[in-house]
């Protein structure tokens, strides 16, 4: 018999991507699960809408917008609560096949040891190209990739691996060691959060798998898009603050003597790189925005 699990999943703004999310999770397997959808302060009234078209979820509203640690962590606790064995954090702009959750489960089930467990990740547009196979983490450099992104799949990541961290695109552990280790860490509001929660689950003691067998889909950037809004690309300039302050968020928090020097080092090349690229392009406020995402990573408590 498989744990009982929550599904936790954060809306904002965004009722077209999370509804074919839901209608997905219509088709699943699954034999004990709760969807949880929490709206993460929407002004388009995008929450109110999928609780009428899915009556079957959770909704849970924040009054404004939390970022994906806040959303998720008011799904995590709502679990909590609940006594729910297991949670996920699932992206809005993924859609799932049948076992995905099952065969999951299963392999988290089996060995103790296991502390958080991801599946294979596709992209939905070209459905035989990797978004996601797995991570890798440079030590050197404190650096944080994925495995097989924009390959096509030929069976080359089949097999169960031990990884370093876990995607927060499809992220299941147990509600036992979320007490132990925490939610999310609020400071870090978007990127990186799920670096961070890996490497406490690790620091506890447990391994992080990815699992093959498990697959879903990743309609990429459709619930982060803001070309028209920003008129600089697709990313925002809060974007590239914050993806430049929790890195160094991570680096401070992580790295141990001369691995430090080194990581600091490479976030001094990474800054160098940006603020070239945007000079060229005449992208002033993320100019600016990584400026001040380099002072706050080095300033802020962490």
């Amino acid at each position: 018999m498989l744990p009982s699990l929550a599904i936790v999943i954060v809306n904002w703004n965004s009722f077209d991507v999370t509804r074919n999310c839901l209608t997905s999770l219509r088709g699943i397997d699954y034999p004990d699960y709760r969807v949880i959808v929490v709206d993460n302060g929407s002004n388009d009234g995008s929450g109110d809408k999928l609780k009428s078209k899915f009556p079957e979820i959770v909704l849970l509203k924040n009054e404004k917008n939390l970022g994906f640690t806040g959303g998720n962590n008011t799904g995590i606790e709502f679990a909590l609560n609940e006594n729910l064995e297991l949670v996920m954090l699932l992206n809005n702009d993924t859609i799932v096949t049948p076992d995905f959750a099952s065969s999951l489960a299963a392999v988290l089930q089996q060995d103790l040891n296991i502390g958080a467990i991801q599946p294979k990740i596709m992209f939905n547009q070209e459905r035989e190209v990797i978004w996601n196979a797995g991570s890798s983490f440079s030590k050197i450099w404190h650096l944080t990739r994925t495995i097989g992104m924009g390959e096509t799949d030929k069976g080359a990541y089949d097999e169960q691996k031990e990884i370093p961290w876990v995607t927060g695109c499809c992220f299941l552990t147990k509600s036992s060691i979320i007490r132990q280790v925490g939610k999310l860490d609020d400071r870090f509001f978007i990127y990186y959060e799920d670096t961070d929660w890996s490497f406490r689950i690790k620091k506890a003691g447990y391994k992080l798998v990815y699992e093959p067998s498990s697959k879903i889909y990743h309609e990429v950037g459709k619930s982060n898009d803001n070309r028209e809004t920003f008129g600089e690309g697709n990313l925002s300039p809060f974007s590239h603050y914050v993806n430049i302050r929790n890195h160094i968020f991570i680096v401070r928090r992580y790295a141990k003597g001369v691995f430090f020097i080194t990581s600091m080092l490479y976030q001094l090349y990474k800054l160098t790189g940006y603020s070239l690229y945007f000079l060229i392009r005449g992208r002033f406020k993320k100019l600016k925005a990584s400026f001040r995402g380099f002072y706050h990573g080095l300033t802020f408590q962490v």
